[in-house]
């Protein structure tokens, strides 16, 4: 995976109240909520939709412009957590379901383990029957 360990490690270390649901301040922007391991990131978010509306509020920059200013600081910012390791300031987007990640798998072994837990239980099933 390219995924940085350090990012890898703040998930196994995190648990679902860790992963909390983005703030959008302003109803003109398409901005999806996410859950996230909160973190300097988060703040800094906040910080720069602020600074983004007063430059839209001033018409010193238009609506689109706006959008595509909060796009690339979320994509910039997940780049710096995932492939640069920054697990401080960068973005730690994670589900409430980030408590069940307890170890670095590679996608084989999860999908390996789903399916042995799949086939055991279609067992147990056939063996109630």
């Amino acid at each position: 995976s390219i995924a940085h360990r350090n990012f890898k490690e703040v998930f196994i270390n995190s648990e679902a109240r860790n992963a909390q649901v983005s703030v959008k301040l302003d109803d003109r922007f398409p901005i999806i909520p996410v859950r996230a391991i909160q973190n300097n990131a988060t703040k800094d978010f906040i910080d720069e939709q602020k600074k983004i509306i007063d430059l839209l509020d001033k018409n010193k920059i238009s609506l689109k412009e706006a959008q595509l200013k909060i796009e690339h600081f979320w994509a910039g910012s997940l780049k710096n957590a995932v492939i640069d390791g920054d697990v401080e300031n960068g973005s730690l987007m994670a589900g409430q379901s980030v408590s069940m990640v307890k170890k670095i798998q590679s996608v084989k072994e999860i999908f390996s383990e789903l399916v042995a837990q799949a086939n055991s239980q279609i067992l147990t099933e056939k063996g109630k029957l």
